[in-house]
């Protein structure tokens, strides 16, 4: 029993041919479906195309509609959420301020006094602090 390996082949003869045999297959089924179409539809092909494209314009449209209404409704709930961020620092702003100006245990021009003072302490130890500091500014005169 002789082998002739310059003949060798991977793939058999019957591997070749079951790609053929599949579109043949795929073919034959396409022609059952389009016969069965023509067999069984209840209306001739142009007045179908019109009732698919018909319906197909419905949905079109109630998608559209749905589509506006959940980006209104999205827009809506952005500018609750910004009012809401807007009122909550307002309010935090409020807050801060009175429960500084309760807390504070000296007026205004004192406490930047103090600030600007201990800021130049800090200057004479660490130099690069000298662009910070400025001399504090006098209150305004009250409106009469």
């Amino acid at each position: 029993m002789g082998r002739n390996l310059d003949n060798f082949e991977l793939e058999d003869d019957a591997d070749r041919n079951e790609g053929g045999g599949l579109l043949g297959l795929a073919l034959f089924a396409l022609a059952v479906g389009a016969g069965a179409a023509v067999l069984f539809a209840p209306a001739e092909g142009a007045k179908t195309r019109r009732i698919v494209g018909a319906r197909l314009k419905g949905l079109r449209g109630g998608a559209e509609g749905a589509l506006e209404r959940v980006q209104r409704e999205i827009g809506r709930r952005e500018e609750r959420r910004r009012r809401q961020r807007r009122s909550s620092a307002l309010m935090g702003l409020a807050l801060g301020a009175g429960l500084a100006t309760l807390l504070t245990p000296e007026s205004g021009p004192s406490v930047r006094r103090r600030i600007s003072e201990r800021l130049r302490r800090a200057e004479r130890e660490v130099p690069e602090i000298s662009r910070v500091v400025r001399e504090p500014q006098p209150d305004p005169e009250p409106a009469a």
